[in-house]
């Protein structure tokens, strides 16, 4: 039986990656919910946006039938496309939705320390 040594290749695991994630926020906004969420809402809605355009543009060659600027997307893709930017949006608002309760729950709760007070 061959022996391996693996305490070499153990070690290459546990070094730091030299990827940093990209963010739109400086590092100590990281941590900020609101920052979050802006940051989660222009990646969301420019992603719908890049998804709406090639759904467009697809839509509009199938009108055209120009065989010589078929469409970007098949219908398969298209349709795909259309869902993911329906999921996109349905996540963004229920997110939305979240923070506003939680925000009008401290609305309330502030109010009603002052009637009490």
């Amino acid at each position: 039986m061959t022996s391996t040594n693996t305490s070499v290749h153990s070690h290459q695991f546990l070094k730091k990656a030299d990827h940093q994630p990209f963010s739109w926020l400086v590092e100590d906004l990281h941590i900020d919910t609101s920052a979050q969420f802006m940051a989660l809402t222009l990646d969301l809605s420019r992603g719908i946006k890049t998804c709406l355009s090639l759904i467009h543009a697809s839509d509009l060659a199938r009108e055209q039938r120009d065989d010589a600027c078929p469409p970007p997307l098949n219908v398969a893709d298209t349709e795909s496309l259309t869902r993911m930017a329906m999921a996109a949006a349905s996540m963004l608002s229920e997110r939305a939705e979240g923070y506003i309760d939680v925000l009008n729950d401290m609305h309330s709760n502030t109010e009603k320390h002052k009637l009490d007070t």
